[in-house]
């Protein structure tokens, strides 16, 4: 990926390192679960396994993601 390119979480992969999420779509009960699952703006995460479901980790936790889930979760290389 592109330093500071920012994208949809499912564009990334597992060789893209550390990401910060940078905007969550939408206000429903998903995209509540999400930020209660960590996955919310500033946070760091990490693609641990691409695809449908991916895999992603954020502080010590691992959980999938659904490919639409995916979609909404824009994020950039975190800066080191």
């Amino acid at each position: 990926m592109i330093a500071n390119h920012i994208a949809p979480l499912a564009v990334f992969s597992e060789h893209d390192g550390p990401l910060e999420i940078v905007q969550v779509l939408g206000d429903d009960a998903s995209s509540r679960r999400l930020c209660e699952l960590g996955c919310c703006v500033g946070k760091h995460v990490r693609v641990v396994r691409r695809g449908d479901p991916a895999i992603v980790s954020i502080g010590g936790s691992r959980f999938a993601l659904a490919g639409e889930l995916q979609d909404r979760v824009f994020a950039k290389p975190a800066q080191a």
